[in-house]
C-alpha cells in the first residue's frame, strides 16, 4: 500500500518528527552538513523509503528542497515498482543565486544588481556537492551510486552545469524549464556547440519546457522579438532543438512542452514525467504474464532485472508490491506453484516486510498447509502488528 503524507517543513514539525512524539506520519528528517567549502551549515531534507533495513537504494537529489521535497516523496513513493523506490535528498537555499549560477555576471535587463552581486559561486556549490554532500549522504543513509540531479529554474541551470561539467557524479539529470538564458545564453551556447563532441556513456537527461509564451505570439514572433520578453522560452527551445540535431553520443534523453504549464507551474508535472521517462528501461511488463500466465514468471523477472541491475551498475531487485500483485494474481487462477515461487521470493529479497510474509501466509492458506501459514503470519507479526494478519493468525491457531 502506497500512501501520500503531507510534510510541514517548520522548525517546530521537523523538530517533532525527528522526536516522534506525536500522531504525524514521518516522511522526512532535517540533516545539517557542515560545509567547509561554502563555510556554513547546510541543511537537507532526506527520505529514506520504509524497507528492509539491508536494503539500499539510488538517490535523488533535488535543488530548492523547501519548495519540492515534498512533492518529490509523493511521485516516488506513488509509482514505485515504475520506477525504483529512492532516497531523496532535498537541499534547501541559504544563498541561491550564489550557488544555482555557474559564472558571474554583470547587471543586465535580466538580472539586478543585487542578483549579479551574489552569482557566480556554482562552482563552489558543486565542490560541496562532490566532495561533502554527497559523502556524507553516502556514509550516513542506504544510497547506491545511482544519482539523479534534479533543478527547477536557476535549479535547472546548476543542474545543466553538472551534466557539462561534473558527469562523474550523477547517472541521470533533470532539468526543468533550466535558466539558461544567463549570461545573454552565451554560457548555454558554449555547451550547445561542444554536445558533437562528447560522448555521454550512458548518462540520462530530461528537459522540460513550460508554456512561457506571451498571449498572441509563438515561436516564431517570439525570436524575431529583440525584446526577450519570454527568455527562458527564447533559450530552452533552441538548445532542446540542437539535443534533437546532433544527436549526442551515449545520450539518453527526452524533452516535453508543457503548453498548459507556466514557469511557476511545471515543476510537478515535469518531476513526474522526468523520472518516468529517465527510468523507462526499469518496470516490468507484468501484462504479458497476466496475458500468458504458462510463461516462467520467476525467470522472466530474474532476467529482466539482471538487465536494469548492468544499467544502473547496481544490484536491483524486483519490486515486492509488483511481485506481491503477481503472486495474487496466479492464487487467483489456481496456479499456486507460480505464485509460490513468486511470494517466498519476496520472502528472500524482502526478509524484514512483514507485507510479504503475510503474503506467503495467504499461499499456504490456499494451498492447506495451516501449519507453515500459521508460521507465515506469525513471522509477519514479529515485524509489525496488523489487525488483519493477527485476525488470520488467531482465526488458525483457533481451528482445530
Amino acid at each position: 500500500m502506497k500512501i501520500f503524507f503531507t510534510l510541514f517543513l517548520s522548525a517546530i514539525a521537523l523538530s517533532a518528527f525527528a522526536q516522534k512524539k506525536d500522531n504525524r506520519i514521518v516522511i522526512g528528517t532535517a540533516d545539517t552538513v557542515y560545509s567547509a567549502i561554502l563555510k556554513e551549515k547546510r541543511v537537507v531534507y532526506i527520505h529514506v523509503p520504509d524497507g528492509d533495513k539491508n536494503e539500499h537504494y539510488p538517490v535523488l537529489y533535488i535543488l530548492d528542497g523547501e519548495d519540492h521535497f515534498k512533492s518529490a516523496v509523493a511521485i516516488v513513493e506513488q509509482i514505485s515498482g515504475i520506477i525504483p523506490n529512492m532516497v531523496i535528498v532535498g537541499i534547501t537555499n541559504t544563498d541561491r543565486e550564489r550557488d544555482l549560477t555557474p559564472t558571474h555576471v554583470e547587471p543586465y535587463a535580466l538580472l539586478n544588481v543585487n542578483e549579479s552581486k551574489h552569482s557566480g559561486g556554482g562552482e563552489n556549490f558543486m565542490a560541496f556537492m562532490e566532495k561533502e554532500l554527497i559523502p556524507y549522504i553516502d556514509a550516513h543513509y542506504p544510497v547506491t551510486g545511482y544519482r539523479v540531479f534534479s533543478g527547477h529554474s536557476l535549479g535547472g541551470l546548476a543542474v545543466l552545469n553538472a551534466f557539462f561539467n561534473h558527469a562523474s557524479l550523477f547517472s541521470a539529470y533533470i532539468a526543468i524549464d533550466p535558466s539558461i538564458w544567463w549570461d545573454h545564453e552565451q554560457w548555454i551556447k558554449k555547451y550547445e556547440a561542444e554536445l558533437t563532441q562528447r560522448d555521454f556513456n550512458n548518462k540520462g537527461l530530461f528537459v522540460a519546457m513550460a508554456n512561457n509564451i506571451p498571449a498572441g505570439m509563438d515561436t516564431i514572433s517570439l525570436f524575431k522579438d529583440t525584446a526577450v520578453i519570454a527568455p527562458v522560452t527564447h533559450a530552452v527551445f533552441p538548445f532542446i532543438q540542437t539535443l534533437r540535431r546532433t544527436h549526442p553520443k551515449g545520450l539518453r534523453w527526452g524533452s516535453k512542452f508543457y503548453p498548459n504549464e507556466w514557469h511557476g507551474s511545471v515543476e510537478l508535472n515535469a518531476e513526474y514525467d522526468a523520472l518516468r521517462y529517465l527510468f523507462n528501461f526499469y518496470r516490468f511488463d507484468m501484462g504479458k504474464l497476466r496475458a500468458n500466465p504458462d510463461l516462467n514468471a520467476d525467470s522472466l523477472l530474474t532476467a529482466h532485472f539482471e538487465e536494469v541491475s548492468r544499467i544502473m551498475g547496481t544490484r536491483e531487485l524486483p519490486g515486492e508490491s509488483n511481485v506481491n500483485d503477481l503472486g495474487y494474481f496466479f492464487m487467483g487462477i489456481n496456479k499456486l506453484d507460480k505464485a509460490y515461487a513468486l511470494l517466498k521470493r519476496n520472502t528472500v529479497n524482502y526478509p524484514q516486510s512483514a507485507n510479504a510474509w503475510d503474503s506467503l501466509g495467504d499461499y499456504y492458506v490456499a494451498a492447506g498447509d495451516k501449519q507453515k501459514a500459521i508460521e507465515a503470519f506469525g513471522k509477519s507479526l514479529s515485524l509489525q502488528e496488523t489487525v488483519d494478519t493477527r485476525r488470520k493468525f488467531e482465526d488458525l491457531k483457533g481451528k482445530k
